[in-house]
């Protein structure tokens, strides 16, 4: 297995099991809906009874402010009081019942709405000389009197009555709340009570009483948004009901308040509890609601369906969220597939590339051996020629024929040095010019000793390389400079210093460089027979199509240009051609 298709299949497990990871995050999201609808309930019981609360601390500080009023104007008489405040009182104040004024010898003047009159009751010292006196008036604006008076049938004592002893309870001169319950069919009703003190200090203390019908206030209306879908409960410890309200019409609301009031009754609880009605669930939430005086409860019980509709984005987001995980564990199954089918294709191809490139390497080698053994061959011959060359020289008389004949025996000795050479470097298709240069010059140090005993050289050829027929043409320029360095540029025995360079100049345009310290040349000395022979290096430049300089510079300074293909990839473009 190569590394790419580890790596393909190390991506393709990553994203499997971060699909998994997702299908399980929303199987996760869809049981936790049902935690989710219960929180949601949670913080709607919350927030309704916040507003519950909210709307009966206006309502009773209301009626605080109402009965401190009434308290502070009862020193005007009866008739003033009654007619002037009372009556126009309970015109515009629909929730109190009753207002009553008693003092601390069993006296009191009451006001009692009824249907269509205004019953009003006069005790004297709680009915010690007789029940109390009744009377009823007209509602309208004439305030007449539509019956009475009357005796009521039983005797009446204010100071008897809860309100009362809770007024004088009371040390800090606040209202106190009492509860009355009549009987199990009447509906329970509020009382708020204030001790009146009097500035003299022998004047009989009076205390004010209202009576409250919580259902009749316009701050438990339930028409409003926030408690429209809920069934609200007001209740004292007892589970004895001040207020049932539900604006809904849903006869499943009203099983689920008495379910409620019910399950209440027997738990006592202040936690969120959830009853059944009607195939629905209801969550309900009981919280203890203080007043001065007197622990009430109030209670909310909210339908668990409208709820949905607050978890429909977050149900649509689910959905969709599920479908393109859908999608996208398709297209994953679809993409392992193809790329499958493509690595399949991709091993075929690298098998066939495998036995191309044993092939190719296979004919590269036989093809490496038969160069070697070409320049081996042409070395050998080379050398044969030379063996013959200085045969001939030998049967010669001293003289320029006979060191011509030795001359031309040189320059194929160092043909065959260069074959010899060449064919001896590891890679002949891309020969680096430094390690054959070396080689090259070390053989003609030792070929020309003791001439070059003296002699130290350098090399640079900034790492290029050269195929191996430039290789041969340059060898043969090298060695034939660097052979006539070594027999004309140090006559005498003091020694020199010969340096070649090779550099790349522009494009494919290279630049070889001799140049020795020597005694130079004088003008005409490269010319004639005999001489240097320096038509030799012309030729092979123009093979290179190049061309061959020469300058004296403290000695001389040979110079080839000569042209080259660039190398790609280790190669040169020629033999990437070839």
């Amino acid at each position: 297995m190569t590394m790419n298709e580890r790596a393909g299949r190390w991506l393709f497990a990553s994203i499997a099991g971060l699909l998994v990871t997702c299908v399980l995050l929303l199987i996760w999201a869809s049981f936790y809906q049902t935690q989710r609808r219960l929180d949601l309930s949670e913080l709607a019981l919350q927030r309704t009874q916040q507003l519950l609360h909210i709307r009966l601390d206006g309502f009773f500080h209301e009626l605080a402010e109402d009965l401190r009023e009434e308290a502070a104007a009862v020193d005007q008489g009866d008739s003033a009081v009654i007619f002037g405040r009372w009556f126009p009182l309970l015109d515009t104040h629909w929730p109190i019942l009753a207002i009553r004024l008693a003092d601390e010898n069993g006296n009191e003047i009451a006001v009692v709405r009824e249907d269509s009159t205004y019953r009003v009751m006069r005790t004297t010292e709680g009915s010690k000389d007789g029940p109390p006196i009744l009377m009823r008036y007209a509602t309208d604006g004439t305030r007449a009197v539509v019956a009475g008076p009357w005796l009521r049938e039983t005797d009446h004592d204010p100071r008897e009555q809860l309100w009362f002893s809770k007024a004088l309870e009371e040390t800090q001169g606040e209202p106190s709340w009492t509860l009355r319950v009549r009987d199990s069919s009447a509906v329970p009703v509020l009382q708020i009570s204030h001790l009146i003190r009097d500035r003299t200090k022998d004047a009989p203390y009076r205390i004010i009483e209202f009576s409250v019908d919580l259902t009749r206030s316009p701050w438990m209306d339930t028409r409003s948004a926030s408690l429209l879908q809920a069934g609200i409960l007001i209740m004292d410890d007892e589970a004895n009901t001040l207020v049932d309200l539900n604006a809904s019409t849903d006869p499943g609301m009203a099983m689920a308040v008495d379910k409620a009031l019910a399950s209440w009754k027997e738990t006592k609880t202040h936690t969120t509890f959830t009853v059944e009605g009607d195939s629905r669930s209801y969550r309900c939430l009981v919280s203890a609601y203080p007043l001065h005086g007197q622990a009430l409860n109030t209670g909310v019980v909210l339908d668990l369906a409208p709820l949905g509709v607050w978890l429909r984005p977050e149900r649509i987001a689910l959905y969709v969220a599920a479908a393109m995980l859908a999608l996208l564990i398709l297209l994953l199954i679809w993409a392992w597939n193809r790329k499958r089918s493509s690595d399949n294709r991709i091993r075929k191809q690298a098998k066939r590339n495998r036995s191309q490139e044993l092939k190719l390497a296979k004919a590269l080698g036989e093809r490496e051996v038969l160069n070697r053994e070409v320049h081996h061959r042409v070395k050998n011959n080379l050398q044969v020629v030379s063996s013959l060359l200085n045969l001939q020289a030998m049967r010669l008389d001293e003289g320029p024929v006979k060191n011509e004949f030795l001359r031309g025996k040189r320059r194929i000795d160092t043909i065959a040095l260069v074959h010899h050479k060449l064919y001896g470097l590891a890679d002949m298709r891309n020969v680096d010019l430094s390690l054959f240069f070396n080689d090259l010059v070390k053989a003609l140090a030792d070929m020309y000793q003791p001439q070059s005993r003296t002699v130290s050289y350098e090399i640079g050829t900034t790492g290029i390389k050269a195929d191996q027929d430039t290789a041969i043409e340059l060898g043969i320029i090298l060695c034939e400079l660097v052979a006539n360095t070594y027999q004309h540029a140090f006559p005498y025995a003091t020694g020199g210093h010969v340096e070649i360079k090779v550099q790349s100049v522009e494009g494919d345009l290279y630049r070889l460089a001799v140049k020795d310290n020597g005694k130079g040349i004088s003008d005409g000395e490269h010319q004639g027979t005999g001489k240097l022979g320096l038509e030799i290096v012309e030729a092979l430049c123009e093979q290179l199509d190049g061309s061959f300089h020469m300058s004296m510079q403290e000695g001389v300074l040979f110079e080839v240009l000569f042209r080259m293909q660039h190398e790609v990839n280790g190669n040169s473009t020629a033999d990437l051609d070839a």
